[in-house]
């Protein structure tokens, strides 16, 4: 285990008391080292970041999308865990489309006082 790739899998078996540590099979370990594993992002077709400042505090906001790759159980899961009903999110996307529509209500005002026949 001195390879430093599993820095997971070390910091695990420290906190772990030495005699379980040394009832871990092979098998065990590298059911371990699978389930402590860093995650390896892969670059997704779309994958916009920004980091915005309002008031005091700046808020990130982060698109990424691409080929779905996750498996049934871990969509039906991170849905439980992450609903997209939550007011955080009615309120973000209300202020989006508010924000798309005034924009779009000062275009045309401005451009029906530009264009007079």
């Amino acid at each position: 285990m001195g390879n430093t790739t599993e820095g997971g899998l070390e910091s695990l078996m420290d906190r772990l008391p030495p005699e379980v540590v040394a009832s871990f099979t092979p098998a065990q370990r590298a059911a371990l080292w699978t389930a402590v594993k860093p995650t390896s992002w892969q670059r997704h077709p779309i994958n916009i970041r920004l980091s915005l400042p309002v008031l005091s505090n700046r808020y990130f906001v982060t698109v990424v999308g691409g080929a779905e790759k996750r498996a049934g159980e871990r969509l039906y899961r991170e849905r439980r865990m992450f609903p997209l009903r939550t007011a955080g999110n009615i309120f973000f996307l209300l202020g989006i489309g508010g924000a798309f529509y005034l924009t779009a209500v000062l275009g045309i005002v401005l451009f029906s006082t530009l264009i007079e026949f």
